[in-house]
């Protein structure tokens, strides 16, 4: 009974260190080609954001749309069908609370459209929510891709922004789509300023400590939701939320390799430091012979899904 004991007992311990010796590989095989700040905003609808500025990990051989799933939830999203990949609808809970803002209201009406001020359904932020030319788009690097998102592979540092567009397919975020009029297209009634920059600093500041800190952050977050905002203002919330990130001290995690075991053995092993963050800011497909940007795509989209609910 004893030897048995004894046997049982060195083939647990033998699983054991395989599974031990087995974990760097592992950990390794599965570590972070990089990081891409990641944010969906709803600043047409006067509310802000759904999801705040994050860095997200994206690994090896990855898409736009698995990050956007990594940083939203798969069942937070409805993605279209019929022009490659896109997102139909984004769940919003608590949405559809605000104004939208009256730049866009009187595009809408001069237009000869009408602004709905219900959403088609509840809970969701969706194409076709307020106007017949809404829908979500989105820009890497502060410029609209000329194909879906399962088309984009991500790069470290890039600056990945899912943004909703209410009229002409982002004539409402500072782009001029008046190339495809025929569509419903139309010039630009907002300022086209970049807000990648002021977009990568809020995800450094997400989890800083501070009053200071806390203040810029939402005054910072209150301009870059204004789609009126010129690059001077934006540039100002920036300057802002960097001098308050350098006037307080932030506590970051710093994981050793030894975490890659903690499953295994229950132990983790951390190391702390306390330091100042001092981020700098970024400055800063052809389909039938049809050149698509973007918009074209939230465009062509939009004419297939009314295809389909036809």
């Amino acid at each position: 009974m004893k030897h048995t004991h004894k046997q049982i007992l060195a083939a647990c311990a033998a699983a054991a260190c395989m599974a031990f010796a087995a974990m760097p590989v592992f950990a390794e095989e599965t570590a972070p080609q990089g990081y891409v700040t990641v944010a969906v905003e709803k600043f047409t609808t006067g509310e802000g954001y759904i999801l705040e500025p994050v860095e997200v990990p994206f690994y090896e051989g990855e898409t736009g749309t698995a990050l956007t799933e990594r940083a939203l939830g798969v069942e937070q999203i409805n993605e279209g069908e019929g022009v490659g990949a896109y997102i139909a609808s984004i769940a919003d809970p608590d949405g559809g609370k605000g104004t939208v803002p009256e730049v866009i209201r009187n595009a809408v009406e001069a237009a000869g459209g009408t602004l709905a001020e219900e959403r088609l359904t509840a809970g969701w932020l969706a194409s076709y929510d307020y106007a017949s030319t809404s829908g979500w788009m989105y820009m890497v690097n502060n410029e609209v891709p000329s194909f879906g998102i399962g088309d984009y592979t991500p790069q470290d540092g890039d600056v990945l922004r899912w943004t909703f567009s209410i009229y002409a397919y982002g004539a409402d975020l500072g782009i001029d789509t008046s190339y495809m009029s025929e569509w419903g297209g139309a010039a630009a009634i907002t300022p086209a300023a970049d807000r990648d920059a002021l977009t990568k600093l809020l995800a450094t500041a997400k989890d800083a400590q501070g009053e200071g800190v806390w203040a810029a952050y939402d005054a910072a977050v209150a301009v870059i939701s204004d789609v009126t905002a010129e690059q001077a203002k934006l540039d100002e919330a920036a300057a802002a939320l960097q001098a308050a990130l350098e006037a307080e001290p932030v506590v970051t995690t710093v994981t050793t390799t030894t975490e890659a075991a903690a499953e295994t053995t229950g132990t983790t092993v951390t190391t702390t430091a306390t330091g100042t963050s001092t981020p700098a800011p970024k400055t800063g497909d052809h389909t039938g012979g049809l050149v698509l940007t973007g918009c074209g795509v939230l465009a062509l989209a939009a004419l297939c899904a009314k295809k389909r609910h036809a």
